[in-house]
């Protein structure tokens, strides 16, 4: 059994999606039949998998240790990286940057460091805005991309409520998008 305290950055999510995310080795149809056998509960009750959790809500997961990930451990790599970025607005929700061309918005594989996304993660971890190890699922994410070549604005989301409104606001077409 483990437990897991929901984070500002999880609620609203459902508790099947929740779960899966905890457990990520553990096949959707076996996580099914955990709801169906009540194995999985929040603040000591059995909860329906369209659930939604809520930030404080304690979730117990009584499946096979296999299925869960190692625990996090501390990322160092952010803590010694120094960010070179051009910060055009900041807020405690959003970050909008101004991207070089030659710079990588994602790692092609592995998690590498020299990346606009690596940069914001040690950004906002420094500023003590992001703590990988205290947070179950979300990590600061980007919400437009641009290619390597190309330099422009990039909007990247601090939580996950801000990452959630910019996507539906890109999504319904509210955040216009320019080329130049």
């Amino acid at each position: 059994m483990r437990e897991f305290i929901v984070t500002r950055n999880d609620s609203g999510q459902r508790l099947d999606r929740f779960a899966g995310k905890m457990a990520p080795a553990l096949p959707a149809s076996l996580l099914q039949r955990y709801f169906r056998t009540k194995d999985i509960k929040i603040n000591g009750h059995w909860a329906r998998p369209d659930a939604r959790v809520r930030e404080g809500d304690a979730v117990r997961l009584y499946i096979p240790e296999e299925f869960f990930t190692p625990r996090r451990e501390e990322r160092r790599d952010l803590a010694a990286l120094r960010p070179r970025l051009s910060i055009l607005y900041e807020d405690e929700h959003i970050l909008l940057v101004d991207k070089q061309p030659g710079v990588l918005c994602h790692a092609a594989g592995d998690w590498q460091p020299d990346t606009l996304i690596a940069r914001i993660q040690a950004h906002v971890y420094q500023a003590g805005q992001w703590d990988p190890v205290a947070e179950n699922s979300f990590a600061p994410a980007l919400c437009n991309r641009i290619d390597r070549g190309t330099g422009g604005i990039v909007i990247a989301a601090k939580t996950a409520p801000a990452l959630r409104a910019m996507d539906e606001k890109i999504r319904a077409r509210e955040v216009e998008k320019e080329y130049h």
